[in-house]
């Protein structure tokens, strides 16, 4: 995703009690889980050095921020879709092309408010596609009937 909301009320709300150091590193983790559709490292070296923390305090605010809002993806398909409480097979199927068994594999660190947001967004693009194709479909027949 190259976009997502970010509700100023809700963010607020939820992370009032930041440092400013705890909020460039909040930014930044959802920045790369949004922009690159995969968990953040597991590996504390790895997530320090995609976020750009050098200093022992900036490596804190990370520490602090990922032990607030962010989890341990867990290893098996069936606790994830659990935790994100998905009711529908698309929902469930949409997440099967986000989270590949790579994901799995690799492990790492979610957030679940943001991978929400991200099988919401690959459900928009897909209804927008199939009414896309319609569509065209429709203009076709119209065009290949007028033409009689």
């Amino acid at each position: 995703m190259n976009f997502y909301k970010r509700f100023i009320g809700d963010y607020g709300r939820d992370t009032g009690q930041l440092t400013l150091a705890e909020h460039g590193a909040y930014t930044l983790m959802l920045d790369s889980f949004y922009a690159t559709e995969k968990p953040l490292p597991k590996d504390k070296k790895a997530l320090y050095r995609l976020l750009r923390a050098e200093t022992e305090p900036e490596k804190r605010a990370v520490d602090h921020v990922a032990t607030q809002f962010w989890e341990h993806l867990q290893s098996e398909r069936a606790a994830l879709v659990a935790q994100l409480g998905f009711g529908t097979d698309e929902e469930f199927h949409l997440l099967g092309q986000v989270a590949t068994d790579t994901w799995f594999d690799a492990g790492g660190l979610i957030n679940v408010r943001a991978l929400r947001e991200i099988i919401k967004a690959h459900a928009i693009a897909e209804k927008n596609r199939r009414t896309a194709i319609l569509r065209e479909q429709n203009k076709r027949a119209q065009a290949a009937g007028g033409q009689s």
